[in-house]
């Protein structure tokens, strides 16, 4: 099977960054592009905290932060690595930014979540792999 775009969530821990890892060279070995995705948590999983701007600020640098990482793992491998952020529940987004994006892999870590992340309730990567639009490599820590 070959690739042509593979999508990776990371969200600033262990699990997601080898995954991204992973993901890189799976998209170097078919000539794929490669997308990472920082979500920025939105809805019920935070009972309105998230309305509070100085939160919704701290989760936005958490992502910029994650991100900048990310490109920093993709330089070192020479590959080009595009970023995204988007706002929402973390499965849904995933699933929707596969969509947009005509993605035919995701690749994520089994579980994870940064620091910022621990508010975080229920699997994230369960939700995507019973929603997504294309193949998920789930990979183990």
């Amino acid at each position: 099977m070959s690739y042509t775009h593979i999508l990776i969530p990371v969200d600033g821990s262990e699990p997601s960054y080898k995954a991204l890892e992973e993901g890189l060279e799976l998209a170097k070995k078919y000539g794929a592009k490669a997308t990472a995705l920082f979500v920025i948590p939105k809805g019920g999983e935070f009972i309105d905290l998230f309305d509070l701007k100085s939160v919704r600020e701290a989760f936005k640098e958490e992502g910029e932060k994650v991100l900048a990482k990310a490109r920093e793992i993709a330089q070192k491998k020479d590959f080009p690595l595009a970023l995204r952020m988007a706002e929402g529940k973390p499965h849904e987004k995933i699933v929707e930014a596969a969509k947009v994006l005509g993605c035919d892999l995701i690749v994520m870590g089994s579980h994870g979540h940064g620091s910022l992340g621990k508010f975080f309730l229920g699997s994230c990567t369960e939700r995507v792999l019973a929603e997504a639009p294309c193949p998920v490599l789930v990979i183990k820590d």
